[in-house]
Order: structure tokens, then C-alpha cells, then sequence
């Protein structure tokens, strides 16, 4: 057993242990700490300390006043996003599944992650014709209705954050790929609160998303459903599914607000 555990020891990254010791600092002190302060609280040579804390600031998980560290909201994103994503998978499961049912199309819950959106549930209906978009699939999300559902409602620092870190490549001769394309399609979904694709991801294929939203307003997820186009046009659509796609978001967030009380 000792060797095992020893083993085990052995796989830690020292320096990531001490970053998340410093951040349970910060959490239980609830105040600005110095260098000096992290150093004997931790345990660590003041390099070290000063190290661990220039790095939350590089990061923008700390500020810096004189000689004191203070923590930033920015903390609370390292788990916001996942615990306020946890239960929609359970919560979204039997609204989704009517929706699939009643459109008799494939529906999908997505959140974002990085340059992607990660499939996080799916449901569809009892079809011979089934779209490849199995739960934990990325895609990207500039070229995806379920990721400009997400896009359209970041704050400007992550925006271009995500501009700065992802390729806009032309998937098909649709695909809107440049910056300024972009943006006015993501006005267009903010004034709408849905987002439609056709073909700019995969020709032939169509996809119809709106957002959905925790208590507070901020945008965490979103629902869509995806089509083989077909004969169909934009109006055509937006008619037949968008009224039943925005009553099902409604029933989500229902639930997710009941959880949150």
C-alpha cells in the first residue's frame, strides 16, 4: 500500500498542487495576501511564493495593490461554467426528447468549451436517418448554430479571446468565416434569440439554435435541433420548428431556475 501511494505521489504536479493550495488560501483567508503571507502559509521559499502569485496574475485571477494580492471574480469561471452545465443533461432529457419526437428531428444540448462546442445530450426521433452527432462530439462553434447561439452572447474580452484562438476556416462554399461576417451574424442572432445555419458546416445540412440562460440572464448553453435540408427553405424552418424549439428552452430553464433556489 505504501508504494502505491508512493507511486501515486510521484504522478502529482507539485507546482499545480501549490496553485490550487494558493487559491483555497485566498478562499478560506477572504482577504489580500503578500508575498511573505503565501510563503509561511504555504509553506514555500518567497520565490516560490512570488512565482505562484505572478502567475494567478498573468492569468488575471489575482490583481496586484503595492505589496497585497487580491483575488478577482474571474475565479468563480474555473467552476461556474461546469457546475451551472451539470444538471442539464438530466433536467433536459424528456423536454428534449418531446421536441425530437414532435419535429421528428435530431435535438441537441451544447455548451462551450475553448474553440468548440461539446455536445453535452442528445435525443432523436425514430428515424432511418440519423446525424452523426453523438454526445462529447466538438464541432466548431463560428460555423455551428448551437455554437453562434453561445458566440453572440460573450462580452467583448472573450470574444476576441476566442477570435485570438481559433482559425475561421470555409468548411463549405457557405461558411461565413470572416471576422466582420461574423459579427453581423451575431448581431442578427442577439436581436432574434436564434441562430440559424444552412450548409456552413456540412452541405445539405441545417441547424436551428436558441440559448438558454441561468437566472441571472448569463447565457450557459445551448438548445438546437439539425436537419437534412432537403427541399426546405430559411422561412420554412424557422415556421415549423423555431415555436417549439423556444417553448422547450422555456421548460428547460424552468427546471434549471427550480434547481437554483
Amino acid at each position: 500500500m505504501e508504494k502505491e501511494a508512493k507511486e501515486k505521489r510521484d504522478e502529482l504536479l507539485d507546482s499545480l498542487s501549490k496553485g490550487l493550495a494558493l487559491l483555497q488560501l485566498f478562499a478560506s483567508e477572504g482577504a489580500s495576501l503578500t508575498i511573505q503571507d503565501v510563503a509561511e502559509k504555504l509553506d514555500v521559499t518567497r520565490a516560490a511564493a512570488r512565482r505562484l502569485l505572478h502567475t494567478l496574475l498573468h492569468h488575471g485571477y489575482v490583481v496586484q495593490e503595492g505589496k497585497a494580492f487580491w483575488v478577482t471574480p474571474k475565479v468563480i469561471e474555473l467552476g461556474y461554467a461546469y457546475f451551472a452545465a451539470m444538471d442539464l443533461p438530466t433536467l433536459s432529457r424528456n423536454p428534449m426528447r418531446i421536441l425530437a419526437e414532435q419535429l421528428n428531428e435530431t435535438c441537441s444540448l451544447a455548451v462551450l468549451d475553448s474553440s468548440s462546442i461539446v455536445l453535452i445530450a442528445r435525443e432523436e426521433p425514430k428515424q432511418m436517418v440519423r446525424l452523426d452527432m453523438t454526445v462529447g462530439r466538438r464541432m466548431p462553434a463560428y460555423a455551428h448554430s448551437l455554437g453562434r447561439a453561445l458566440l453572440a452572447f460573450l462580452d467583448t474580452e472573450r470574444w476576441e479571446a476566442y477570435l485570438a484562438n481559433t482559425e475561421l476556416k470555409k468548411l463549405t462554399q457557405f461558411t461565413i468565416c470572416t471576422r466582420s461576417g461574423l459579427e453581423r451574424k451575431l448581431a442578427q442572432v442577439r436581436a432574434e434569440n436564434y441562430s440559424l445555419l444552412i450548409s456552413e458546416m456540412v452541405d445539405g445540412l441545417a441547424g436551428l439554435s436558441v440559448p438558454l440562460r441561468e437566472r441571472d440572464g448569463r447565457v450557459i448553453a445551448s438548445l438546437g435541433v439539425s436537419m437534412v435540408l432537403g427541399s426546405r427553405t430559411e422561412k420554412q424552418i424557422i415556421k415549423q420548428c423555431l415555436p417549439a424549439l423556444r417553448e422547450t428552452a422555456g421548460r428547460i430553464e424552468a427546471l434549471l431556475h427550480a434547481m437554483r433556489k
